[in-house]
């Protein structure tokens, strides 16, 4: 039994991974999505990641054999609590992040403002670099951008 935690910017291809697996995602993304339209409301946030986290443990319980976490999960406060209850479980728990430049990761899709998006990426490859060392045995990279594999 496997849990996958994705990090990774906006825009960075997770979904689209997640989604070519298969298997159960939970996404705080998708209590946004109203009529097949993502609309983003501050103030329901901290509800929606309530109620992911809720369904992700319910899957937990029903013991889904692959379960994927698919959030931007930058800090390790955002993913920690899906690592930890997938190790209590018993699951081989994984962190991937998908590294993207922003200005593809623009290209892709626009969500949310530009000079936000700049300051998320840097906090990203910020707060990977200083991943707490219970989480680095777990960790593993995929490079979205053709421009980050060249460097």
């Amino acid at each position: 039994m496997r849990v996958t935690v994705l990090r990774g910017i906006s825009g960075s291809g997770k979904s689209t991974w997640a989604k070519q697996q298969g298997v159960p995602v939970f996404s705080t993304d998708q209590f946004f999505m109203i009529d097949g339209e993502y609309r983003y409301d501050a103030t329901r946030i901290g509800e929606y990641h309530s109620r992911n986290l809720r369904a992700f443990l319910e899957a937990l319980w029903r013991s889904e054999p692959w379960i994927i976490v698919d959030n931007t999960n930058i800090c390790a406060w955002e993913y920690s609590p899906y690592v930890l209850a997938g190790q209590a479980f018993g699951y081989e728990t994984e962190l991937v992040t998908f590294l993207c430049s922003p200005e593809t990761s623009l290209a892709r899709k626009a969500l949310i403002p530009a000079e936000q998006l700049f300051r998320i990426s840097e906090q990203l490859v910020e707060e990977t670099r200083n991943m707490p060392r219970r989480f680095r045995n777990m960790h593993r990279t995929i490079i979205t951008d053709e421009r980050l594999k060249d460097g």
